[in-house]
């Protein structure tokens, strides 16, 4: 059932758990960076095989998440993070689904038949509603320009095939962790599935994977070890099976030891 009132939300209160990231370096300010690959506590996430990818209800590395409970929900009721420098933003995410074997020197479309979303998007469902689409580095890349013309083809979250995404502008030589978000196609709010990936341009050398997402909150960070949290008195609801991490927007290359605290709430 769901949590309607602050004292069922007090009664179905977790103990917070911590979670702690290590420095890396990051792209520049104004880019993302996901520190799943960074060590830590949880420590290094292992990313799935094969360019269709694994829709995921388990991973090494995601942070923890309540046991289910039948009947409950679990709720995420506080959420802070501070850093050691050059995080100006952290998101916390449910990683849904996710590939690895994008081939960084084909750019002509390289097809995926995907296997379709758990059922985690905003609504609960496997549509892709409020679902993003990004793109994530694990070995550095070798590329000595931007790419500008990197797309990917999807069906939304209304169930309208061959949508098209893009991403602006994907940088030279992208360092590990380093992550650019798609544009979706205009009106489009979530992706449901990908079909296919198009680099444009070579990577030249590096690994590089697709990724699907729900964000479920993000707190800014306006100066280095001045820590920072959601709203007092949000809940957002975090489906069982989830896989959360972090995703950080940069304001500069050198990224601090960044860490935080979680708790949730069932009933």
């Amino acid at each position: 059932m769901a949590i309607g009132t602050v004292n069922a939300m007090l009664a179905g209160q977790k103990a917070p758990v911590s979670w702690f990231k290590t420095t890396a370096t990051g792209e520049a300010a104004g880019e993302r960076f996901c520190p799943i690959f960074t060590a830590g506590n949880p420590g290094v996430a292992t990313a799935p095989t094969g360019l269709n990818g694994t829709a995921l209800t388990s991973l090494t590395g995601a942070l923890t998440v309540p046991a289910a409970v039948s009947g409950d929900y679990t709720e995420l009721v506080a959420f802070s993070a501070q850093q050691g420098g050059s995080v100006g933003g952290v998101w916390l995410i449910d990683l849904l689904w996710w590939n690895g074997s994008i081939v960084a020197t084909t750019t002509t479309n390289q097809a995926i038949t995907h296997p379709g979303l758990p059922s985690r998007d905003r609504s609960g469902s496997s549509n892709g509603d409020g679902i993003f689409l990004g793109i994530m580095v694990s070995t550095a890349t070798g590329n000595g320009s931007a790419v500008t013309n990197m797309t990917a083809t999807y069906t939304d979250s209304a169930g309208n095939a061959s949508q098209t995404a893009s991403v602006t502008s994907f940088p030279a030589t992208a360092v590990a962790g380093h992550v650019s978000l798609f544009n979706l196609a205009a009106g489009d709010v979530g992706v449901r599935t990908v079909e296919g990936i198009t680099l444009g341009t070579s990577l030249v050398s590096g690994t590089v994977h697709l990724f699907q997402f729900r964000p479920i909150a993000y707190v800014p960070l306006t100066a280095a070890n001045i820590g920072s949290a959601m709203e007092p008195g949000a809940m957002r609801r975090v489906w069982d099976s989830s896989c959360p991490t972090l995703l950080y927007d940069l304001t500069g290359t050198s990224i601090g030891a960044t860490s935080g605290l979680i708790t949730y709430a069932q009933g």
